[in-house]
């Protein structure tokens, strides 16, 4: 572990060496071979990020390993230990492969600024919102029970452990883990959720834990959270490293929390690791299209792609650079991906059947999740969007309602449908009203309760169709989040200024 840090760390420095290795010339970062003797020069920056990889693996096998022998403590009614060893994996868990040694210690007062605009649906007028939007007493409960159980699992540096997280359980030990490579997407989904309840990092509501006993300021876990996110960022922009498979799905939900809690805040603490996010998303977009799990790297999917024109157009509401480039890519592959009779949109081509992992999720139900995200997506592109697959994609919705049991149950579909209906037609439509109903009942039924001890206010990951890879945060944050839509994109129901349809004569 510490040979690998050390390795990273060096080849860090080494990145920005400007002569050559044979004949000490000096030459060009970029250039690939010596205008003086020809030598081949070393690709430092590949070697930077194969260090990380390597020393992000030997990470999460310290983890694992040490995680072993605290469980084994604990059966042998070694508490003393076993909490020791507690402390060295919460350590651990702090220390980003991306160069942070630790979170950041800006406090509350960091965060000052003169944010909200938009986001009041979220705060001041959450309750009519919520009311408007046909969000229930129950419903409502809910949320409040879920943002409980996040904040209860919560690691002390401020992040969420998609495999992790049942270390900060209390009495029982909650089910679920997810894939470890996810930690800075679930820790931005998280946070996502108590952005949509209108809390920020400067919030002083506060209440004290059941299992714990102990007191919990919202503010403060949002303050964590942010700062976690702020600490996993490289010198490139890139949030959470790039060792896992999927990188760049973790990157543009990070970029999409930090984009909200900076137009709530107006904070200037965060202007900077903003905009360097929205910087490298628009680096790693396919040149005229949209995105996939790496930068750059030629394949296409509406799914990452969706997530980051939320990031976009959040980060351009708050005043910070984007462009038109990759809103212009972005539209440009969903409309090679729809499909023009039916309106259903595809995931990785037009046509795209049943996507599924082997072994993981065969036996659950596909539904028009692509569909959905295409919408949202392009509403937030262009609320005067007259485009036909914009009532074709709510059809497909509407006949696909949410159900909360057996095969059907995909909270990834009920809250990007949730998204795109609300975002389309409003509150008070014929498509949004049977849909949040049926939603509605589906999400708050399958939350745990008081009996489940710890879990209470969480949702199963093994239920779920995409559970097995986020893990409980995923589920929970992501159940959240669709509760919330009421008033979490009542911000997005109007357009901006100059994307508002003319008016009619």
């Amino acid at each position: 572990m510490r040979r690998a840090a050390l390795a990273l760390i060096l080849l860090a420095g080494l990145a920005f060496a400007d002569n050559c290795p044979k004949c000490r010339k000096e030459v060009d970062k970029g250039w690939k071979f010596c205008p003086g003797c020809g030598e081949t020069l070393p690709d430092k920056e590949r070697e930077v990020r194969v260090a990380e990889e390597n020393a992000a693996r030997e990470k999460a096998e310290m983890l694992e390993s040490l995680e072993k022998l605290r469980k084994a403590c604990l059966e042998s009614g070694d508490a003393e230990r076993a909490k020791r060893l507690g402390e060295e994996i919460d350590r651990l868990e702090g220390w980003s492969v991306v160069g942070s040694t630790g979170a950041p210690g800006a406090g509350a007062e960091a965060y000052a600024g003169a944010g909200a605009g938009r986001y009041k649906s979220r705060s001041e007028f959450r309750v009519p919102a919520a009311k408007k939007a046909g969000a229930t007493a129950e419903s409502e409960a809910a949320v409040e029970a879920g943002l409980k159980w996040l904040a209860r699992h919560q690691a002390p540096m401020g992040g969420w452990s998609s495999a992790g997280f049942s270390r900060r359980c209390k009495e029982t030990e909650c089910k679920g883990a997810g894939y470890e490579e996810y930690d800075s997407g679930v820790t931005a989904m998280a946070l996502l959720a108590f952005l949509g309840a209108g809390y920020t990092p400067r919030s002083e509501t506060s209440w004290v834990d059941d299992m714990t006993g102990r007191k919990v300021v919202a503010g403060e876990v949002v303050r964590r959270g942010i700062e976690w996110l702020i600490a996993a960022q490289d010198t490139e922009g890139c949030v959470g490293g790039r060792h896992g498979s999927k990188y760049l799905y973790n990157h543009a939900i990070a970029t999409l929390a930090l984009a909200e809690a900076y137009g709530m805040t107006g904070a200037a603490r965060l202007k900077a690791p903003t905009q360097k996010a929205v910087d490298f998303l628009l680096a790693a977009q396919n040149p005229g299209k949209g995105w996939r799990y790496s930068k750059q790297c030629g394949d296409n999917d509406t799914s990452v792609t969706c997530w980051v024109v939320a990031a976009l157009r959040a980060a351009e509401e708050g005043g910070l650079l984007v462009g038109r480039t990759g809103f212009d890519g972005a539209l440009a592959w969903f409309t090679e991906v729809t499909d023009e009779a039916y309106f259903k949109v595809g995931y990785t081509a037009k046509g795209t059947g049943k996507v599924v992992v082997q072994g993981k999720n065969e036996e659950f139900d596909d539904h028009p999740c692509m569909s959905a995200a295409a919408m949202a997506a392009r509403l937030r592109i262009d609320r005067g969007d007259k485009s036909p697959a914009l009532e074709g994609g709510a059809k497909l919705l509407v006949t696909d309602l949410p159900i909360g049991r057996g095969p059907k149950i995909d909270v990834y579909y009920w809250y990007l449908g949730s998204e795109a209906l609300f975002l389309w037609a409003g509150p008070e439509s014929k498509y949004w009203k049977p849909w949040n109903e049926a939603m509605l009942a589906a999400v708050v039924q399958n939350q745990r309760g008081e009996k489940d001890g710890c879990a209470e206010g969480s949702w199963d990951a093994s239920s779920d169709r995409w559970g097995f890879e986020g893990g409980r945060v995923y589920t929970t944050a992501l159940s959240v989040m669709t509760l919330e839509t009421g008033y979490r994109d009542a911000v997005w129901t109007e357009a901006p200024a100059d994307k508002k349809p003319p008016k009619k004569k």
